[in-house]
């Protein structure tokens, strides 16, 4: 048997229930009293779910039942078969009586051994789909695991690769395109960041450059590492000569008198001079005609060239100072570290180039002076370094130029580069769930196909073996009888019938099928048919337990009697029974039928549902010994009122107005009889005029629905009127006030 409810979490007002210490634990027979809104039908939700472990509209229901087998708890089957009658139970097999109602099966005698064979099987197929649920809600748990992984890295995807704040990329973008991932890469972080700068460019215009360094040199276009290789040899060529003349040996040993002294002698020639013009003095003939040998013709010739040479040289270190780089800017950024590069490379070489022509000048210019004799030529010079630094920066320019010219290519190529960087990071993550996942799915395949070599059959051939016995030791249409015969006896009249069909049973009304039933009728209807269930062949009742919630919540008070009749019969041998009920006298017939029962063998609760910071919470407590010794509600609320004391809150005084009206109503009834309106009785009896009016707006007024705010004076009221009304019974009848004070025991 269940003995108490050690925890119950996240099930409607029973949020977060532990069990008082000072409760007695279940017995065989158990009643429950509690208005609507204490959580009847919640707690008997609590108890049909034992069946399978779990309940499908609470998904986060955790309980643990102490049981006198052991601790019932949340995802496990109770072992003890369990029989609920609720509101839930009339809607899930009564409804609107719009199909069959399914055949009962009630055993005979003489199949005994088959039906232990029958529950021998359904315990087995009852295990199997708890592993088959329990999978399922794994799985389920997993599967959401696995799609936060993809909510996040979509997420991160869609910030990386949109070029705006809105989100376009999403859960499922990311799970799509990971099932086609099948080849994995991971960025570095110059790589990703490079990525992420290009989609958020804007498109460049286009550079002009020459791929190849060309120049115009002695009017022909030319690689300029061809300029400077004839540069060189030129030079060194004009080194290695000499001039044919009666060298005059003072100037070929001072190189620069000589340089001046060919310049005063040209100067005197041009201007057919005959006396110097720094001494004032006639020259010499001898003089003049040794000067002319030394600066012969060929001298002369030889002068020009290095001349020349000396105007190519000075024109290429032109050429090469008036090479001008882009600006950085003009590329896109994710290029412009790369130009920098191959800019300050370009610039470096550039000056070794300039360096090298220079020292070719000065080479050509000592030559100028010493014509008569070569000279030594080590000077070098190599551009081929300055075309590839030249070729570097426009490899770069021309990365950029294509990237302009396939500017939505290269964001697109960014964007998947981006997303597959992203998703190869999470494959280790998804694998792991993936695998979790496909483990539960084994399970699930090995409850249903079972294990041919170890004898095991699938849970389909398991589940025909029992539609087969259940066919063997069906007696459907005995069932409809029995039904039909309780109908009738049950409402007092016959025109309703259960008529037995292929598949179960139809409800018909004077021949013809039953439509628009009474609330009355559907919960009749559902009572007997949960009854003739107890009866069924895959449910002993000496071993079940047996739970009914309210089963005269829509039946008239002629029906009551009945209803109680019925369940007396029907749970009096059954292991264990849980009794709820709303309804005042329905619990009186309750109480009074266990009187005969042994002590140990009946408990009596309350449910009581209190309003909090946190919402409504229900509690189990006693049931209260007005309830119990006396015959009517009214010692129950006489006792609320003379025991009221306010604890300063609204919550703690909410039901005061809706008792107040209750015990003023039955007061009134016996005192001044008839069937004046409450205002009226109250208009005639001798009291306190100020305080009736206070009463009875307090009563009247407090405990309607108003659809307004709460009332900011009721926790005052409440105390107040409870005095005065208190106060007006006694002193309009002292006999029965003392008499309702010592029967509640209220001093």
């Amino acid at each position: 048997m269940l003995l108490k409810l050690n925890r119950i979490k996240s099930l409607g007002v029973f949020a977060d229930y532990t069990w008082n210490v000072q409760l007695p634990p279940f017995a065989r027979y158990n009643v429950f009293y509690g208005e609507n809104g204490t959580g009847k039908t919640t707690f008997s939700r609590l108890l049909d779910c034992l069946k399978a472990g779990v309940h499908d509209e609470y998904p986060a229901l955790e309980y643990k039942i102490e049981s006198q087998s052991g601790d019932v708890v949340h995802g496990q089957p109770a072992a003890r078969k369990i029989r609920v009658f609720n509101a839930d139970y009339i809607q899930r097999n009564i409804g609107q009586l719009e199909e069959n109602l399914k055949p009962i099966l009630v055993i005979g005698a003489e199949n005994k051994a088959v039906a232990e064979a029958l529950a021998s099987e359904q315990l087995e197929e009852l295990k199997r789909l708890a592993v088959i649920a329990a999978a399922n809600k794994n799985i389920e748990v997993l599967q959401t695991g696995r799609g936060k992984i993809f909510t996040e890295i979509a997420k991160t995807i869609s910030e990386a690769s949109s070029g705006n704040t809105t989100r376009t990329y999403r859960k499922n973008n990311a799970e799509q395109a990971f099932s086609k991932l099948s080849a994995p890469k991971t960025l570095s972080d110059d790589q990703l960041q490079s990525h992420r700068t290009t989609i958020h460019q804007e498109v460049m215009e286009k550079i002009n450059w020459p791929t190849e360094l060309q120049i115009k040199f002695h009017d022909l276009e030319m690689p300029l590492v061809d300029a400077g290789k004839s540069i060189k040899d030129i030079a060194a060529k004009l080194c290695e000569r000499s001039a044919v003349s009666d060298a005059i040996a003072r100037l070929a040993e001072n190189p620069e008198i000589a340089s001046w002294v060919e310049r005063g002698h040209a100067l005197h020639k041009k201007l057919n001079l005959h006396e110097c013009e720094f001494c004032r003095q006639a020259v010499p003939a001898e003089r003049w005609k040794q000067l002319d040998a030394h600066f012969s013709t060929a001298d002369q010739e030889l002068k020009e060239e290095i001349e020349n040479g000396l105007v190519d040289v000075e024109a290429l270190k032109q050429i090469i100072l008036s090479l001008t780089l882009p600006d950085r800017l003009a590329l896109y950024s994710d290029f412009r570290s790369q130009f920098d590069a191959a800019k300050i490379k370009f610039i470096a070489m550039s000056d070794i180039a300039l360096a090298a022509l220079s020292a070719i000048a000065a080479k050509l210019t000592l030559k100028l002076s010493s014509r008569s004799a070569p000279i030594s030529f080590e000077s070098d010079i190599d551009l081929q370094q300055m075309e590839m630094a030249w070729a570097d920066v426009a490899a770069v320019i021309n990365g950029h130029n294509e990237k302009t010219a396939s500017f939505d290519e290269a964001k697109e190529l960014a964007r998947s580069q981006i997303e597959l960087h992203y998703l190869t990071s999470i494959q280790g993550s998804v694998a792991e769930f993936d695998s979790q996942i496909e483990d539960e799915k084994e399970k699930i395949g090995a409850v249903k196909e079972g294990d041919d070599a170890k004898g095991v059959i699938s849970l389909a051939a398991l589940q025909n073996s029992i539609s087969e016995k259940k066919a063997q030791l069906s007696n459907a249409h005995k069932a409809g009888q029995q039904l039909t015969q309780l109908l009738h006896t049950f409402l007092g009249r016959d025109e309703l019938v259960f008529q037995s069909e292929a598949d179960g049973y139809r409800v018909y009304r004077n021949g013809k099928l039953a439509k628009r039933l009474s609330e009355g009728e559907r919960t009749a209807i559902a009572f007997i048919y949960f009854i003739v269930q107890l009866s069924e062949q895959d449910f002993s009742l000496g071993e079940g337990i047996v739970v009914i919630d309210d089963p005269v919540s829509s039946l008239d008070a002629g029906s009551t009697y009945q209803a109680f009749a019925f369940l007396k019969n029907a749970v009096k041998d059954a292991k264990q029974v849980f009794l709820l009920t709303h309804n005042f006298s329905f619990l009186r017939l309750m109480l009074n039928w266990l009187e005969s029962v042994k002590k140990a063998d009946r408990q009596f609760y309350m449910l009581v549902c209190q309003s909090g910071s946190t919402g409504r919470h229900s509690s189990l407590v006693s049931l209260d010994r007005a309830l119990i010794d006396h015959p009517t509600e009214y010692h129950f609320l006489f006792k609320t009122l003379a025991t009221f004391q306010g604890d300063g809150t609204i919550a703690g005084c909410y039901h005061i107005p809706n008792v107040t009206r209750k015990v003023l109503e039955t007061f009134l009834d016996f005192h001044v009889p008839g069937r004046k309106s409450l205002y009226a009785k109250l208009s005639v009896v001798v009291f306190d005029e100020n305080k009736k009016t206070a009463i009875y707006k307090f009563a009247n007024d407090l405990s309607h629905f108003t659809g307004q705010g709460f009332e900011p004076g009721l926790v005052q009221e409440s105390q107040k009127n409870t005095a005065y009304l208190l106060e007006m019974i006694k002193e309009l009848a002292p006999q029965h006030y003392q008499g309702m004070m010592s029967a509640t025991q209220t001093q």
